[in-house]
């Protein structure tokens, strides 16, 4: 049980997190080829709910930082159209939402543009939770199938320039999604920044 509660700080810990954190789908693995015996349902569920919750967190902070006095008026209102655009297609942006959460791909720049854009956040999480909870499960038994079969040594070392370089290109990304205008792509169809 003790392992589980620190699974679940771990993964919620560093789903808060909006950048610079390690890969959910890491710790997962690191948990299967440690505790090869626990379900793996069991620890995806457990995971996938900290995930869940620290994303959701992490997508608050950012429907606060738009309401502050650090954002424009202008740009406001141009991520209110895409609140406006994923409330018109819900379905269809729920179906995306949960296909990428299938993937591997990391989710801290979903939820900090998602969060920016003030839409309902049961329609991001909802999927993501099911989606994760899949993937985190397959990771789960991934690594634990090569803890019986291996004798695995880690460094991560290696790739943390990787990591760096990626992490903040994809806090660019977040900026330049804030500084598009969305009425105008939605109106024009034209790719414009707001000034």
């Amino acid at each position: 049980m003790a392992s589980a509660s620190l699974l679940f700080l771990a993964i919620f810990a560093v789903n808060v997190m909006p950048a610079f954190a390690p890969p959910t789908w890491m710790i997962m693995s690191y948990f299967g080829l440690h505790y090869p015996d626990a379900s793996p349902w069991v620890a995806a569920g457990v995971a996938a709910v900290a995930a869940s919750g620290g994303r959701a967190v992490l997508a608050q902070f950012a429907q606060r930082v738009v309401c502050s006095r650090f954002v424009s008026p202008q740009m406001r209102a141009s991520l209110s159209e895409v609140a406006q655009e994923i409330a018109r297609r819900r379905t269809a942006s729920a179906l995306g939402f949960l296909l990428f959460a299938f993937s591997p791909l990391p989710s801290n720049v979903l939820f900090l543009a998602y969060g920016l854009t003030r839409a309902p956040l049961w329609l991001l999480v909802g999927p993501f939770f099911v989606g994760r909870l899949v993937s985190y499960a397959i990771a789960f038994v991934g690594a634990s199938a090569l803890s019986q079969h291996f004798e695995l040594e880690l460094s991560f070392s290696d790739s943390l320039l990787y990591f760096v370089a990626t992490q903040l290109a994809l806090l660019v990304i977040v900026y330049g999604f804030a500084k598009v205008d969305w009425r105008r792509v939605r109106t024009e169809r034209r790719l414009r920044w707001l000034s």
